[in-house]
């Protein structure tokens, strides 16, 4: 069987952790991979999304995480 593409294989991998980060629904596999294409595409147009990444990382187990920057996305000023 073929390989897929690098962009076939980054929208399932982001359409994955949408779908973990949202706590593993049924039924949601279309809006995840609809969003995960949206977000690359926005990634590969210069509007790359720094604290998406580190939740990969996160979710991912990956040590290179960046915590703080994870922790404060949310507060304003942060």
């Amino acid at each position: 069987m073929p390989e897929p593409d690098n962009h076939e294989k980054a929208v399932r991998e982001r359409a994955y952790f949408i779908w973990q980060r949202e706590g593993c629904p049924e039924g949601k596999a279309q809006d995840h991979w609809t969003q995960a294409v949206t977000e690359h595409s926005g990634e590969h147009s210069g509007r790359h999304d720094q604290s998406f990444e580190e939740e990969e990382k996160l979710l991912a187990g990956r040590a290179d995480v960046n915590l703080p920057a994870l922790l404060t996305k949310d507060v304003p000023g942060g």
